[in-house]
């Protein structure tokens, strides 16, 4: 408002990406503006209506969802690629407990509420580049389909230990496999949730059951494989649940 009365400003905007993706989306139809301050920032954000076609063909990319592994997938010709790096995450977690141990035994309220933030923020990054590098894999490997385990039980399904239980607490695997299905959609991938039980304890070869020891699984007939491969393997051929994305 200006003497009261509504006007115009122009405002210079920047529009940061490293690969010029935001300008690739400008080209779009566009739709709602909204403007939010965070952090003593101004930040626009437009939503953006992209054209995609669904690929066609069968070929399945099974993706298993972890704490030591982010992530494993593995296509239906059984290409394998582990992606994330758990150790690091885990040293990360460790390091922001450790501050926020102590800014709140200091009773920093404001710095504490800058390191939800910053931790946010980093987690974040890390499912946007894991998410990046699954859809990558999928594309390169001409893949139509990923099935990821339904989450809404992920807490009982999860396969950790106590020693674990407070980075799974914090983690978000809801908002990984969200950036996944969001950068799958774009390149016309089809993303189906699949029924979670028992994808770590079943052999892919002869469906017994299994408890894996540590990392590795190990059936009677003489499977063995990297339990998490085994969870990927699963749910590549797990039953899909009814609806094609995830609940909230």
């Amino acid at each position: 408002m200006v003497n009261g009365k509504s006007t115009r400003l122009k405002v210079r905007a920047l529009l940061i990406d490293k690969y010029n993706r935001n300008f690739e989306l400008l080209k779009h139809k566009l739709g709602t503006l909204r403007i939010t301050k965070k952090s003593a920032k101004w930040i626009a954000q437009i939503s953006v209506t992209i054209p995609t076609n669904e690929k066609t063909g069968t070929k399945i990319l099974g993706v298993d969802l972890g704490l030591k592994v982010p992530a494993v997938a593995i296509t239906d010709d059984d290409k394998v690629r582990f992606f994330g790096n758990g150790r690091q995450n885990k040293f990360m977690k460790r390091k922001f407990r450790s501050v926020r141990k102590k800014l709140g035994e200091a009773k920093k309220l404001n710095a504490l509420r800058q390191l939800d933030d910053k931790e946010q923020r980093w987690m974040q990054d890390q499912d946007h580049k894991v998410s990046r590098v699954i859809v990558d894999f999928a594309t390169d490997n001409n893949i139509s389909v990923i099935r990821l385990e339904q989450l809404t039980n992920i807490r009982q399904t999860a396969r950790t230990s106590r020693k674990n239980e407070k980075n799974l607490h914090t983690w978000s695997f809801h908002r990984l496999a969200q950036f996944i299905e969001y950068k799958a959609t774009l390149v016309g991938i089809k993303v189906e949730y699949v029924n979670p039980s028992y994808t770590s304890q079943t052999c892919p070869k002869y469906s017994e059951k299994n408890k894996a020891q540590d990392r590795k699984y190990k059936c009677q007939c003489g499977f063995e494989k990297h339990r998490d491969i085994v969870g990927a393997m699963n749910i590549r051929y797990a039953t899909v649940v009814g609806g094609n994305s995830q609940s909230a």
